[in-house]
Parts: structure tokens; C-alpha cells; sequence
């Protein structure tokens, strides 16, 4: 059945077309009203967002994720850090440079990027730290600041491509910048050449031995200062090497081998020398001899350049790529050495450590010292005669401690070295080699001449060790005796007084020392685990150095000598007794005391009568021997054994000191 729609009267039907009508225009202008106050809100709030992110980008701030107020919080994008592969060269790395492949540097939105002259200014500015600080207040304060202005000139079109700043805020920045650049204009950090030898003891010196031909070397002590003191803690190569780095003796860094990677992890790696050099902005170098493992990461927080090798006097790999000439190794020194600082940026200071490996044997290679046959004839011909040693004699070694057999490494080095049928040989090989070292560091210092560096230049020249020639009958190092205690160093530093140039320093300065010194060169305070002091201190009128009455500085008197691969304490678990023994000792002015420990046997020394450690006071026949002290044995008895006591107490005491880890 059809349904109908009943009819309505004409009044009934007007008045439902009126209300349809009335309500459908008061819903479109509802509409119209909501639309236009969402438009206006979101302008609104994305020409500040806006604002706010184009500020953070150019004034690069730490994190794009800052909080800001008003802002959103955007994901970052993380860049896979790349860094300096490691290639083998030479027994030893080279570096390979390799660009990144992300830029570091935030840029603006491309469709919002603001004009020439904004962009001009942003640019120069943000160069700076400072300037990148006033930029975060200015954001703070442009975001956060609840009375900013609320009706801005600027249309919505300028606010998105004009950075504005306030007349007092670009002033400030620009004074900032100003008194920056004046503070680098005053910078007083030095650069440093650290040349370092290996196996070079004290008396292989013009300075000390006229036989021997070292003008440059003279020089550097004739412009500077020499330390007629100077010791090292260890007399072995990798162990002071790793004291030079790190500043501790071997008890705390414990680098008891050259492949340990102990000295990495001793104490923080990257507030050891090197690495807080490069941190502060020194461009730094390495060429030459390291003698411990290259982990890549420690490797790279310390150098931005390095090439290591040693080991032959003479090898083709020393010779350029795809040579196969024969070239020295301190021919190779020289040459990295004069690439590098040729090379270097020059707006960085820099540090570089040439790294020889003369006057260190050839081990076992015959014979073990090869000089330029030139640099020998020239300074040192088969005619020259050279004295031996006064204690390389078989009485002096007949009278080395019951321990001392014909297995011991020392004396078997002795034999083809310096034993009486090699002696003048070798010795003058030796002299050649320190001579062509000589010749390198003359070179080096005419470059930094060339440069107009050596105004602001420190140049160190010192060693890893000490090395016996034939006295007591031993060859090498490691013990405690005075030939392989005792080290050249030579400093030449701007900053010395002039009438103190030329002089010589007597108080005892060891390789713990080094360290401290480089960094207070950088304007570095020494990290707070090394032991040993700043140098500059002996030569430099610093008021905050301590000082006696009489107006010298105090300084130390004694110090504590240590070979061991073992225990710190007691040597147990060193590997080599019988052969190469460890050995633990104290030294004064007056006196040496020398205890092995695995043997558990003790030495005493009067070093102010007796310098070449020839009269052990421990024997009762020394001891007696009046005519040697000119005194009566009676008195000679008293005094020993007085010294005796209080050595052992001090050995103990200071031992236990540098265990520790406490500064000398």
C-alpha cells in the first residue's frame, strides 16, 4: 500500500523554511569564525618554531635535541665516526690520511636560508666559542622571555628569512670575538721538539768528552741549559717510554714488556702526554722508535701524524716507495722529521718527537754498530786511540756481586762490543752514530730558524737510557750503576733568562720529570697521577715555587731506582734471574744503596769518594781499606754503618712512596 505525506497549511510550511535557513547560516559563520582562529594560531606558533630552530642552527648549539621552549624536539641523525686507518710501513705505521664522509657543520633548511649579508655575518661569527654562547642566551632569551615582543614591524614572510638581533647583543658577541682574537695574538703556549736517542749515556757528549763530536748538541746547551744530573728511573728502552708518556715510574704504568699494553690502561690513556697535547689543540707528530703495541684508538688520541721503525742501522724499507736503495735510519729520522714540520698546519702550535734509534745497537748483527763510512773516516779514523772506562777492568768485574756469572746478558753483550779485542771499534762506531745524530739536530733547528720559530720553540734533547761500555766488565743498561743511571739533557727554551743561558743545572731531574715539563710548555698543568715535576721551575722565577731561606728552591735530594719485570715490591714472577737480575736502589749526593731483591743482597756506595760505584762498604775489605778514605778504619766503621741504617729506612720509605703512586 502507497504511504502519502499529509498536507501542511502555508503558515507551518514558511516557518520551517525560516528556521532551516537561520540555522544553516548561523552554522557557516561558526564555521568561518573557528577557521580563521586555527589559521591564526598556527601561523602564530610555526613563525616562532621557525625562529627558534633557525637561531639553534646557526649558532650550532651542542645538540640538535636542545631543549628550547616553544619547540619541538627533532631526532638526530647520528654520522658514523670515521677515523685513521692503520697500515704497516717501515716495521712500523704510517699514517694514511682519508676524508669523512659527512660533514660535521649544521646548515639552514635550503627554502629558508636568510640573505647574503645575514648569512655573511652568521658565518663569521660562529667561527668562535664564545660567540656560539652568546648565540644560546640570545635563543634562551629570545624563546623563553615571557614580555618578547608581541606586534613585530615584520610581515610573516620577513620573520622567516631575517635573523634579528638586538644592537647590544651583536656588540657584545663582536667584542667577544675581538678580545679572543688578542688572547691568540698573546698566546704563549710553545711549540716542542722533543729529540729523543736511545742508549746514549751521559759522557757521549762534547760537552763532557772532547773525543766526542757533537757541536749542535754543545750549542743547544750553549743557548739553553745542561742537567748534569739528569736520571732515569728505569734504565731500559720500553719501560722509560712508557715513563716519558704517562710520567709515572714502572711500579704504576707496568708496561714489563714491549708487547704489554699495559701503560694504555694504568692510568687514563687520554691524560697522558700525548694525548692531552693533541686535545689542546697542538697539531702533534711521532718519527722514529715507540717500542710498544699501536692500538689504533690510543694511537689516533695522540698523533696526527706518525711513522715508526727501528731496529737496523740500515734497510731498504727506510728508502722511498719503490726504491731499492739502502738508506740509514737516521736519514729517515731527519727527513720525517723535516716533512713534518714543512707540512704542519700553521695556525696549530705543535709537538713532535723525533724518535732515533741510534747510538742502540744492532743486535745481532756484526758488528753492531754501522755508521756512515764517511762520518767515521772524517772524526773518528783508525789512527784516533780512545781510552777505555777506568772500571773496565777484570778485577772490577771479578768484584761484581756472586750473581754476576758468565750467563749474564750484560756480559755476554760485553763481549763483542767492548771486550778489549772490539773495543776501539766499537766505540768509535758508537761515537759516529751520536755524531750523525748531531748532524740531524743542527739540521732540524736551521728549519726552525727558517720558519722564525725558534723564538717560541722548546727543544728537548735527551734519551731513553743510559748504556755501559765496558764498565765492570757488562755492555747495556738495566742496573744501577752510574753509566746507565745517568742521561744527556739538553733544554733549549725561550723563556730562560739570559744570564742563565749556558749554565748547568746539579740538582737531580729524572725521566718522571719530562712530562710535567712538556705539558707546562703547553700551558698544561700535569695530570694528577704523575710523579714528577715541572723542570721549568729550576730556570724560571715562578713565585709559587717553594724556596729555603737563602732563597733556593727546594727541591729533591734523593731518589728511588727500579729494574724489574715482576712484582713492584719483591721482583717475584721477574723472569729473567741469573741473567738479567732485578735490581731496586736509592741514590743521594753522598751515597748509593743498591738492593737485589731476588738474591736478597745489598750494596752501599760513598758517590762523593767513590763515583763509579768501584767500593762496595758492605764488604768488610772495602771497608777496611784506610788508605782508600784516608781515615782511620775505626771512624770508617761508625760512619758506614750509620749510613747503612739510615739509607735502608729511606730506601724503604721511598720505595713505598713510589709504589704508591705518590709524586717525587
Amino acid at each position: 500500500m502507497e504511504s502519502r505525506r499529509m498536507p501542511t497549511s502555508g503558515v507551518s510550511a514558511s516557518r520551517s523554511f525560516i528556521s532551516r535557513v537561520a540555522e544553516r547560516f548561523i552554522w557557516f559563520g561558526l564555521g568561518v569564525f573557528v577557521t580563521i582562529s586555527i589559521f591564526h594560531g598556527y601561523n602564530v606558533h610555526t613563525t616562532d618554531q621557525f625562529e627558534a630552530s633557525t637561531l639553534k642552527t646557526f649558532f650550532s648549539l651542542d645538540h640538535p635535541n636542545d631543549a628550547v621552549s616553544g619547540s619541538k624536539r627533532r631526532p638526530t641523525t647520528k654520522t658514523k665516526r670515521w677515523e685513521m686507518p692503520l697500515s704497516l710501513k717501515n716495521n712500523g705505521i704510517t699514517e694514511k690520511k682519508r676524508q669523512p664522509k659527512f660533514s660535521h657543520q649544521r646548515q639552514p633548511p635550503e627554502e629558508t636560508k636568510p640573505g647574503k649579508a645575514e648569512k655573511l655575518a652568521v658565518e663569521t661569527l660562529s667561527q668562535q666559542n664564545d660567540q656560539r654562547e652568546q648565540g644560546r642566551n640570545i635563543l634562551k632569551k629570545r624563546v623563553d622571555t615571557s614580555n618578547r615582543e608581541k606586534n613585530a614591524t615584520h610581515s610573516d614572510t620577513e620573520k622567516a628569512h631575517v635573523l634579528r638581533f638586538d644592537t647590544k647583543d651583536m656588540e657584545q658577541i663582536q667584542a667577544d670575538a675581538s678580545k679572543q682574537s688578542e688572547q691568540k695574538k698573546d698566546d704563549d703556549r710553545l711549540n716542542i721538539v722533543l729529540l729523543y736517542a736511545d742508549d746514549w749515556t751521559m759522557k757521549v757528549l762534547g760537552k763532557f768528552d772532547p773525543n766526542v763530536k757533537t757541536p749542535n748538541i754543545d750549542k743547544m746547551a750553549d743557548n739553553g741549559l745542561l742537567f748534569t744530573n739528569n736520571c732515569v728511573t728505569t734504565s731500559v728502552c720500553w719501560i722509560s717510554r712508557a715513563t716519558l708518556v704517562t710520567g709515572v715510574y714502572y711500579s704504576r704504568h707496568l708496561q714489563f714488556a714491549p708487547h704489554s699494553t699495559n701503560m694504555f690502561t694504568t692510568n687514563p690513556w687520554n691524560e697522558t702526554l700525548f694525548p692531552r697535547l693533541k686535545s689542546a689543540g697542538y697539531y702533534t707528530g711521532l718519527m722514529g722508535k715507540w717500542h710498544v703495541p699501536q692500538p689504533e684508538p690510543e694511537m689516533t688520541m695522540s698523533f696526527d701524524k706518525w711513522d715508526m721503525y727501528y731496529g737496523e742501522h740500515w734497510s731498504e724499507d727506510y728508502s722511498a716507495h719503490g726504491s731499492s736503495e739502502v738508506m740509514q735510519i737516521t736519514d729517515k729520522n731527519l727527513n720525517d722529521a723535516l716533512d713534518f714540520l714543512q707540512t704542519r698546519p700553521k695556525d696549530k702550535p705543535f709537538f713532535l718527537k723525533v724518535s732515533y734509534f741510534a747510538t742502540h745497537a744492532w743486535d745481532s748483527h756484526e758488528p753492531p754498530y754501522v755508521p756512515k763510512n764517511e762520518t767515521k773516516r772524517k772524526y773518528y779514523p783508525s789512527s784516533m786511540f780512545v781510552k777505555p772506562p777506568k772500571t773496565a777492568t777484570n778485577w772490577h768485574w771479578e768484584n761484581l756481586p756472586r750473581f754476576f756469572t758468565d750467563q749474564n746478558e750484560g756480559r755476554n753483550r760485553w763481549r763483542n762490543r767492548f771486550d778489549e779485542l772490539n773495543f776501539q771499534e766499537n766505540i768509535k762506531s758508537l761515537y759516529a752514530m751520536a755524531t750523525e745524530v748531531d748532524d740531524t739536530v743542527g739540521v732540524i733547528i736551521e728549519e726552525l730558524k727558517r720558519q722564525n720559530l725558534t723564538d717560541n720553540t722548546m727543544i728537548i734533547f735527551t734519551t731513553d737510557n743510559g748504556n755501559l761500555h765496558g764498565e765492570h766488565g757488562l755492555a747495556e743498561k738495566w742496573y744501577p750503576f752510574e753509566e746507565a743511571l745517568r742521561v744527556p739533557l739538553v733544554i733549549q727554551d725561550p723563556r730562560i733568562p739570559k744570564s742563565k743561558r749556558g749554565t748547568t743545572i746539579d740538582e737531580w731531574t729524572l725521566s718522571v720529570d719530562l712530562a710535567p715539563t712538556i705539558l707546562g710548555a703547553a700551558q698544561l698543568e700535569k695530570s694528577s697521577f704523575m710523579q714528577g715535576r715541572n723542570l721549568a721551575q729550576l730556570y724560571l722565577d715562578d713565585p709559587n715555587v717553594k724556596r729555603t731561606k737563602d732563597g733556593k728552591i727546594k727541591w729533591r735530594n734523593d731518589w728511588y731506582y727500579e729494574w724489574n719485570m715482576g712484582d713492584p715490591l719483591n721482583a717475584s714472577g721477574h723472569p729473567q734471574t741469573n741473567f738479567i737480575d732485578a735490581a731496586q736502589a736509592l741514590i743521594t749526593n753522598e751515597w748509593k744503596y743498591i738492593f737485589w731483591p731476588e738474591q736478597d743482597f745489598e750494596q752501599l756506595f760513598n758517590r762523593r769518594i767513590d763515583p763509579f760505584d768501584e767500593w762496595d762498604l758492605i764488604k768488610k775489605d772495602n771497608l777496611m781499606n784506610s788508605s782508600f778514605f784516608n781515615a782511620t778504619a775505626d771512624n770508617n766503621l761508625q760512619t758506614t754503618q750509620k749510613a747503612y741504617d739510615s739509607m735502608k729506612a729511606r730506601f724503604i720509605q721511598l720505595r713505598d712512596h713510589v709504589i704508591a703512586g705518590k709524586p717525587i
